[in-house]
């Protein structure tokens, strides 16, 4: 990645441009000084207008004759290069005027590949604020979260997506402000591609996993295969972890009661060869040295395909000749604009709230259908914000599911034992996104459902010892996505 250019490194270059314009005036005064018997104001006087090709005196030493020369470049290349602020200006002005526009902000690399793909869109930010519709910030977080208190007020109405790694989407408590982490949407683009559901109904849902590396690659990989890989109550798929992921195990405490297991090996993978031998996938994480494991993982086993997390193109490019390798270009694939902004995504959790809303009569917005959905969605905490989005993105594995037993996606067509058997596998994604955040079962004392604060809630139980009216909101909540899905999500 090409380093990017921000803070100090503009300032520098800043600073050298007008030293380069100054350089004339500079020639132009020592010469003057040598040649003596010239004031310093008429001195000064005719170095200003050697700028603009007004210094038609002999020059009387070559100090002179070079100012003489080299100013009106001097001009040339002001000019030019303010000519080509004010075109970048005026183009994002107009680009602003239009609706929709997008400012970029991060690594002049990864800057450039977005506006690429954002296309009229797309707005070139560097150093300073520039009006746009939406905010993508791709520096540091540290940089990103500056820029973002910084501009805090102009930036209010303002949709920013903020590339964070540190912490959680569901942290973001301003309704506006949307984190962003590569590692969360390259797994999730990940298990959408790969779609297990039918190596797992062969194997009669009982197979195993193993990721190679761990790290925050590793843990969004391993949160989203639990949340998207559910395909029958019965089934266990086990999870094999070689990577060092006793910080995860220790911070995710409700981690045991997810049904299907998470085994973390403290022994290199090269030492359970036969494990590896027998996983329905094995994922290569690791950013250290891939090429090296790659090469051993290719001679110590048989496996048919490999899937490898490549970071960069180069060495996506490299492995990508092999047979044996499914190579995942993660980082560009997240990167893209459409998986930064997510409007789909979040426009169906939208919906899918605002469902509830009409259903059951918890609220009467103001507005329009769209007006009416932003308005609801702003009241939820950021919890229960990514709860309806948690559901909407398992939706697809859904449509998978029904796609490979030849089942037309109609709520009112389906069967009623699959109808029943999804609502099952709905409950089961609903209590893994709360156990993935440490909630447990149990009957709060404050006489309601649940305890945000204890983070207890009284449905975190099996299905079938739910009552019949948790139950029909499971199938509501399943009937609910295919009806939106036949309305277009108007």
């Amino acid at each position: 990645m090409s380093q990017k250019k921000s803070g100090p490194r503009s300032q520098y270059d800043a600073v050298s441009k007008l030293l380069l314009f100054c350089v004339p005036l500079a020639l132009g005064m020592a010469g003057f000084q040598c040649a003596g018997g010239v004031r310093m104001a008429d001195a000064l006087y005719s170095c200003v207008c050697m700028y603009v090709l007004g210094y038609q005196t002999t020059p009387p030493n070559l100090w002179v004759e070079l100012a003489r020369w080299t100013a009106p470049l001097a001009t040339a290349g002001a000019a030019v290069l303010l000519l080509t602020t004010l075109q970048v200006r005026v183009r994002n002005l107009w680009c602003y005027l239009r609706g929709g526009s997008v400012a970029v902000y991060g690594p002049e690399e990864e800057r450039e590949d977005l506006l690429e793909e954002l296309g009229r869109s797309g707005i070139e930010g560097r150093d300073r604020f520039v009006g746009a519709h939406n905010y993508i910030l791709l520096n540091s977080e540290e940089e990103n979260f500056q820029f973002y208190v910084s501009n805090r007020r102009k930036l209010q109405k303002r949709r920013v997506y903020l590339k964070c790694r540190s912490l959680p989407a569901e942290f973001a408590a301003s309704e506006n402000l949307y984190l962003f982490c590569p590692e969360e949407a390259a797994a999730r683009l990940f298990w959408k591609e790969k779609g297990l559901y039918g190596v797992s109904k062969r194997c009669g849902h009982r197979l195993r996993i193993v990721l190679l590396g761990f790290g925050s690659l590793g843990e969004e990989v391993l949160r989203y295969g639990l949340l998207d890989n559910i395909f029958a109550p019965e089934q266990r798929i086990e999870y094999h972890i070689f990577g060092d992921g006793a910080a995860f195990a220790a911070t995710h405490t409700q981690l045991p009661s997810i049904e299907d297991p998470v085994i973390f090996h403290a022994e290199p993978w090269y030492e359970s060869v036969d494990l590896l031998e027998g996983a329905a996938a094995l994922l290569v994480l690791t950013q250290e040295n891939p090429l090296r494991l790659v090469r051993d993982l290719l001679l110590a086993t048989r496996l048919p395909e490999i899937d490898v997390f490549a970071a960069d193109d180069a060495e996506a490019e490299l492995l990508a000749g092999h047979k044996r390798l499914n190579v995942f270009p993660w980082r560009r694939e997240a990167q893209r604009a459409e998986n930064i902004l997510r409007d789909k995504l979040f426009g169906r959790a939208k919906q899918l709230h605002m469902y509830y809303v009409r259903k059951y009569g918890r609220g009467q917005a103001a507005g329009g259908q769209a007006a009416g959905a932003d308005q609801e969605w702003r009241k939820l905490d950021a919890f229960t914000r990514y709860s309806n989005v948690s559901a909407v993105d398992y939706h697809d594995i859904r449509l998978q599911m029904l796609a490979a037993q030849g089942i037309s996606p109609d709520g009112a067509g389906i069967p009623p034992d699959v109808l029943e058997k999804l609502a099952e596998l709905e409950h089961i994604r609903w209590c893994r996104y709360h156990y993935l955040h440490n909630w447990r079962y149990g009957v709060p004392d404050n006489g309601q459902r649940k305890d945000p604060v204890l983070r207890l809630h009284i449905a975190l139980c099996p299905y079938e010892e739910l009552t019949e009216t948790d139950r029909e909101k499971d199938r509501e909540g399943v009937r609910a996505l295919f009806e939106l899905d036949l309305n277009g999500w108007k």
